[in-house]
């Protein structure tokens, strides 16, 4: 616990994060952070301005920790490997930290300009891996959207608990990337 003294954006962020974890975004108030932190809301006030600072340095946070998760992952890998490893680093991430990647689908509707660069730059590491398959820009843009909608379709469908049933859940998503990447391998033949 911190007190007064000790409080800093950074104490705050991380105290919130794992509020969010136990209690979910929903639960999630200027009261509950500053009862674990052992301060006054007032004390609060004094490092952010309220709830929706604190929900966009979650976002920025998740955002930022998806993007390293991706670009490790990417680091060293090409084509279709880099793209099953990032997919399954990107879901092994949303089970994980299920409350943090409600905030990181989230981060698309908050207004904050340092998010939208953090977004961009997990882009740019998925275009990066695209470049290897020489489609032109537009074939990319349209891939990553297809790709990153069945990604988060999946991760929201299996933690809603709609998968049941004698098939691998595993192996399921499996067959949904490499489906998607031959979708891609398709597109690189036609522009050919």
């Amino acid at each position: 616990m911190a007190g007064k003294r000790g409080l800093t954006v950074e104490i705050i962020t991380d105290t919130a994060i794992g509020l969010l974890e136990e209690c979910g975004l929903e639960r999630l108030t200027i009261q509950e952070l500053a009862n674990r932190l052992s301060v006054k809301p007032a004390s609060l006030y004094k490092h952010i301005s309220g709830l929706e600072e604190i929900i966009n340095l979650l976002a920025r946070s998740s955002l930022l920790q998806i993007e390293a998760v991706i670009r490790d992952i990417a680091v060293g890998r090409s084509k279709e490997d880099a793209l099953m490893e990032m997919a399954l680093a990107y879901r092994r991430f949303a089970k994980e930290n299920p409350e943090l990647y409600k905030v990181f689908i989230r981060s698309a509707s908050l207004e904050d300009p340092g998010l939208d660069e953090t977004g961009r730059a997990i882009m740019r590491i998925i275009y990066q891996v695209l470049q290897s398959y020489e489609c032109n820009y537009e074939d990319a843009i349209h891939f990553t959207r297809g790709f990153r909608s069945a990604l988060h379709g999946f991760i929201t469908l299996e933690a809603a608990g709609f998968f049941h049933g004698k098939a691998d859940v595993d192996e399921s998503f499996t067959k949904m990337i490499e489906g998607n990447i031959a979708l891609l391998t398709n597109l690189n033949k036609r522009s050919i």
